[in-house]
């Protein structure tokens, strides 16, 4: 249950503390294990003793330093689209103590007003022989109050009992157990709905873990995931439960509608070129097939034929995303996938440019505010772009762009201008290519929240 003599909750302060930190644990020295818990949050620098500690520290990551004993002045900076920062914590004032281990877990959403940062002070003791150390932290400000379990593998959750029951900000105290293999399942407080299960987890002998419930930005139903900080090192454990979502464009100017199978089983039929399946492609929450995680076979035929045209197998992963394109000329179709990340952030649009036009050849891509000549005298967004490949997800600041797509290197216009609108929070993709019918002509595709 939860130490409040080992809590201390600084509110004051709108938005995370996170980083990673590296460094000596030498004499007079404190251990700091810092975690990024918030959900819709950036990236942020971490600043302190007039430099930059730690940059660029993601969402569900973190990290560990020894800290020279003493008070520590420490700022953290928002990193905003454009290179830009704000300072968004801080100056706040911290006195770290020999022989006491910090955990600094930003948590809440900026969306809700946070978030805080919750600090959680122990003393630094090693696990015994035989033995694991855990410590499990409630991080997921949209979970209610939950029963947490911890049992053998193979246990029947019904003759259980919770090992603990945790509030939002809630921590329970350190706990030893033997090292072995464990199963970790979660319920809504009195209920005997599990809404996570990790799996078999092993815990090794000696070690030292802190797990932390965050809010899920992983595909599947499941409200956490768990993040966990072993000296140092942050992983995360996805509900074992989870499935694939898969998302499929038709991508081929020049081939008729087709039809989807699923390890030989058909999934869509007449899906019409640009069109996706399922859905149209603009609800992240609908647009998705459940697909089992391991290897699954995708294959594509014309409509009402059996005749296989392309096919691929895909190594689906729990909790990930995919769209999978099928692209290129009918006479070359190929299946190209590529994982998703439909995770929002409150301060800027995430972007990501896929070029699938097989017949174009490597392109510059402009955006630039609307009202402005495309590409005029900008700097290209991305340069030199070949086919197939993916920019990843860019964040830029929210605003009304115009688009426009150069053969590279000349400034000649393949594609636009095409107007867009982004906003703060979306998940947006633009596709490149081929017109119908036409494989000299070009255009774009919008996926995402277009």
């Amino acid at each position: 249950m939860t130490n409040a003599a080992r809590l201390l909750l600084i509110s004051l302060f709108s938005v995370a503390l996170a980083g990673c930190f590296d460094g000596d644990n030498d004499d007079d020295t404190a251990d700091l294990v810092v975690l990024h818990a918030a959900a819709d949050a950036p990236n942020v620098n971490v600043r302190g003793g007039g430099g930059t500690l730690f940059s660029d520290v993601p969402f569900k990551s973190g990290g560990e330093r020894g800290i020279e004993e003493g008070t520590y002045n420490l700022s953290v900076d928002a990193r905003l689209p454009g290179d830009q920062t704000t300072t968004v914590i801080g100056p706040t004032e911290v006195r770290f103590r020999d022989g006491i281990r910090y955990y600094a877990a930003a948590v809440g959403t900026v969306g809700a007003g946070g978030p805080t940062l919750l600090l959680v002070e122990q003393t630094d003791t090693d696990a015994s022989d035989g033995n694991a150390q855990v410590q499990v932290a409630h991080l997921a400000s949209a979970a209610p109050t939950v029963d947490i379990y911890v049992t053998a593998p193979g246990d029947d959750l019904g003759s259980a009992s919770p090992i603990a029951t945790l509030t939002f900000q809630d921590v329970t105290d350190p706990v030893e157990v033997p090292a072995g293999d464990y199963r970790i399942r979660v319920t809504p407080q009195g209920s005997a709905t599990v809404v996570f299960d990790s799996g078999t987890v092993a815990l090794a002998d000696d070690q030292e873990l802190f797990i932390g419930a965050v809010d899920n930005t992983n595909f599947g139903d499941s409200p956490i995931s768990l993040i966990v900080e072993d000296d140092g090192d942050v992983s995360e454990i996805v509900d074992a439960d989870a499935t694939a979502g898969v998302r499929a464009v038709h991508n081929s100017y020049d081939a008729p509608d087709v039809d989807l199978y699923v390890d030989t089983v058909l999934a869509a039929e007449d899906l019409a070129f640009p069109n996706a399946f399922p859905g149209s492609g603009n609800d992240p929450d609908t647009d998705y097939a459940d697909l089992p995680a391991g290897t699954t076979n995708i294959g594509v035929t014309a409509a009402n034929d059996p005749n296989v045209v392309a096919d691929a197998d895909l190594d689906l992963v729990g909790g990930q995303a995919y769209t999978v394109l099928a692209a290129n000329a009918v006479s070359s179709l190929e299946l190209l996938p590529y994982e998703d990340d439909n995770r929002s952030i409150a301060t800027a649009a995430k972007l990501r440019v896929i070029h699938g036009a097989a017949m174009a050849p490597n392109v510059d891509v402009y955006a630039v505010a609307q009202g402005n000549a495309c590409p005029g005298n900008a700097d290209p967004l991305l340069s030199d772009v070949p086919y197939q490949t993916s920019s990843g997800y860019l964040e830029v600041a929210a605003a009304d762009y115009t688009v426009c797509v150069t053969v590279a290197g000349t400034g000649t216009v393949a594609i636009g201008p095409v107007d867009i609108s982004l906003a703060a929070g979306g998940v947006y993709t633009v596709v490149a290519r081929e017109v119908a019918g036409d494989g000299s002509s070009f255009t774009l595709t919008t996926l995402g929240d277009f």
